[in-house]
């Protein structure tokens, strides 16, 4: 199991998601909609908490999001790291239930160029209707790409 200084519980260790000290922010614009992160880096023993807004219907590999609000988990159980989209969101969210998940999906991980101390979440337009989010932390940078659903999410995608 990863560990980021973190307690992280026995079974899945997960970075949850809702607003503590010191927030950060990230968004990205396609076709005029806007996609944002809020999250707190988190300090020691505590876990990372990220606000995920979309203005747009979202296709991510294997489920679609639909407009709205709702919370990120970032799943780090060993070297495969997923990303979760959840329902639950505010004090609701504090506590990470996967009858929740919108879906979940793989993210592609990757070895940072220079370490990141502080947990890091960057939104990036990849396309002219797809983007990418990026968490950086330590030396792991794990990515998650996505497109506006136009047309239903694409089940083969």
């Amino acid at each position: 199991m990863r560990k980021f200084g973190l307690a992280l519980p026995i079974g899945v260790a997960f970075i949850a998601v809702a607003a503590l000290a010191q927030q950060a922010a990230t968004s990205v614009t396609i076709e005029s909609k806007t996609i944002a992160v809020k999250y707190a880096a988190p300090a020691a023993k505590t876990r990372l908490n990220a606000a995920f807004h979309t203005d747009a219907d979202l296709a991510f590999k294997g489920f679609a999001v639909p407009e709205g609000d709702y919370t990120l988990y970032i799943l780090a159980d060993g070297p495969q790291w997923q990303l979760a989209i959840n329902k639950a969101t505010g004090a609701k969210a504090a506590a990470y239930d996967p009858k929740s998940d919108l879906g979940r999906t793989p993210m592609t991980m990757g070895k940072a160029a220079a370490p990141a101390p502080n947990c890091k979440m960057t939104l990036t337009k990849t396309a002219a209707l797809a983007a990418k989010l990026e968490v950086a932390w330590e030396s792991t940078v794990a990515s998650a790409s996505f497109h506006l659903d136009t047309v239903g999410a694409d089940r083969e995608w």
